[in-house]
């Protein structure tokens, strides 16, 4: 449980440290953030995959392991899917300006 705990602390001040980089040199631009984002949503889905043969082979007692990967996954692959929907929304917003 303290293992979970501490995951989930280091996601949160990674993510905090992403949004406030204020006075540090070190600036990402948005398609490296992107691109980032999408490798780890990536590995989420891979890990998921790979504990959920592992269950069907029998190699692992902790189903608990196996149902948080895959909400883990679920998770980040909605949040994705939401995240490109606003930037088309937004980019729809912008063609219709005129200028």
């Amino acid at each position: 449980m303290e293992d979970l705990y501490m995951k989930i602390s280091n996601i949160i001040n990674t993510s905090t440290n992403i949004f406030n980089n204020k006075g540090k040199k070190e600036e990402r631009d948005f398609s490296t953030f992107l691109k980032d984002a999408i490798k780890k949503v990536n590995e989420y889905e891979l890990d998921s995959q790979r504990l959920n043969m592992l269950s069907a082979l029998g190699q692992i007692d902790n189903i608990h392991e196996v149902m948080i990967a895959a909400e883990k996954s679920e998770i980040a692959l909605q949040f994705t899917i939401e995240v490109k929907n606003k930037v088309l929304d937004a980019y729809k917003e912008i063609m219709r300006l005129q200028v």
